[in-house]
């Protein structure tokens, strides 16, 4: 299949530079043809999502172009971690980059708080009392797959944490909702609005969640 006209290529060096001889491969990694599909996983990684977060939070052009460029300047130094035997490119910078956007998104909105309203680093009691309530075995789960270890338990909460914060107030009203509820059709009899109008929230509220790597199990 031919490549689509606009999609980004990674250089090669030129066949007849001997491997040290003043061009090094990216990243210090063994070679660019052993490279090429992590390469191009970084690039699409960062693009798709830098995209998704401007559709999402309604980010500038200006932000943007520096998230997609975090992002990648990221994934480029990661490139050394990458081990193929352990997973696809496709998965690892997917993690990478949703763990990389994540930082980047909740510095920029508290940076945006601070200049509007002042803000406080602090997280009330009732965003703790959802945390837990939301990293209980059978509520959350990382979309790469079950919490196996304390050690991924860790991440998820991390994640649910980055996630509450960068929640606008609708999401936040909403969680509180689902939290305080026993299931989805309660919860949609207390939000005071229509079902369709209800169902909609839910599907938005599981979109962000997803950014962060995270989805409610079944």
């Amino acid at each position: 299949m031919e490549a689509h006209p606009r999609a980004r290529r990674w250089p090669e060096p030129p066949h007849d530079v001997e491997p040290g001889a003043g061009h090094s491969p990216p990243c210090g990694v063994a070679g660019p043809c052993a490279n090429q599909v992590y390469f191009e996983s970084a690039w699409q990684a960062a693009k798709t999502r830098s995209y998704r977060a401007a559709v999402r939070f309604g980010l500038s052009r200006a932000d943007r172009e520096d998230l997609h460029q975090s992002l990648l300047l990221d994934l480029l130094e990661r490139a050394g971690e990458f081990d193929p035997s352990r997973g696809s490119a496709g998965t690892f910078t997917g993690i990478v980059s949703a763990h990389r956007a994540s930082g980047f998104l909740e510095d920029l909105k508290k940076d945006r708080w601070r200049l509007s309203f002042g803000f406080s680093d602090e997280t009330d009691d009732r965003e703790l009392d959802q945390l837990d309530a939301l990293a209980a075995p059978d509520s959350m789960v990382p979309l790469w797959g079950e919490v196996s270890n304390p050690y991924d338990e860790i991440h998820v909460l991390r994640d649910l944490e980055q996630a509450i914060r960068l929640m606008d107030d609708e999401q936040r009203s909403l969680l509180h909702l689902l939290t305080d509820e026993d299931d989805l059709p309660s919860a949609s009899r207390s939000a005071g609005v229509s079902r369709a109008t209800f169902y909609r929230r839910v599907a938005d509220l599981r979109m962000h969640l997803r950014m962060f790597g995270l989805q409610a199990a079944a």
